[in-house]
């Protein structure tokens, strides 16, 4: 099951971030409002945005395939998104994204609309808790990434940055030992602050560590 996983670059429904909520709402209460607005396996084409900075706030996002990325206003890089994570959490309740999120590769996406959330949470107890529970979750992961982005060593950067990839992906039920770097080298030097050759020098001294092999875009931890 695991090679399977990998290959597909698909997340298991269990794994995923709306996991608790459709099991309680889809699954076992199947909750009319709920399934109305929930949308499952929409694919987006690469490059395509599964939601752009300006337009309205209408929905959470967990993406089941692929990578995306979330750019600022500005067109600025600010994070990269993986199968099972849950986008759209920290816009929530504003009027219009602040953010862009587009997708790196092709991706499948859930995506539930954020229309009668009040009104299941007025019918069911449990419903506010559960999205507590993925605002929480989403926090906890971008303070992850916060907590690599400001370290002042970029060899530290690029390491630390390597170890969250892997501890999110065994996080969400992937391969943690072997996997491909979700950006280019431009990208992710950009997303870390630190000049392509400064990524480049990273990678080859974590080679010569043995801590990492390295084969194009593809990582494995040794």
């Amino acid at each position: 099951m695991q090679q399977e996983i990998k290959k597909s670059n698909c997340v298991n429904c269990s794994k995923c971030g709306f996991a608790a909520a459709c099991q309680s709402y889809l699954f076992d209460r199947q909750e009319p409002m709920f399934i109305n607005d929930l949308s499952r396996k929409k694919r987006v084409a690469k490059n395509e945005y599964i939601y752009q900075s300006g337009t309205p706030v209408r929905a959470l996002y967990a993406l089941r395939r692929g990578i995306a990325k979330v750019y600022d206003a500005q067109n600025t890089l600010q994070g990269v998104i993986f199968p099972g994570q849950v986008v759209g959490v920290d816009e929530l309740f504003a009027s219009h994204y602040q953010y862009s999120v587009q997708a790196a590769t092709e991706v499948e996406v859930c995506e539930l609309q954020n229309r009668h959330f009040y009104q299941i949470s007025q019918i069911t107890q449990d419903f506010t808790h559960l999205i507590i529970h993925i605002l929480s979750r989403s926090a906890k992961e971008k303070q992850r990434l916060i907590s690599v982005l400001v370290k002042p060593d970029g060899l530290q950067k690029v390491s630390d940055f390597i170890q969250l990839m892997a501890d999110t992906r065994k996080e969400y039920g992937f391969d943690h030992h072997d996997f491909e770097l979700p950006l280019n080298k431009k990208e992710l030097a950009q997303l870390l602050g630190i000049s392509q050759s400064t990524l480049a020098r990273a990678l080859d001294t974590l080679v010569e560590q043995q801590i990492i092999a390295v084969n194009k875009k593809e990582i494995t931890l040794l």
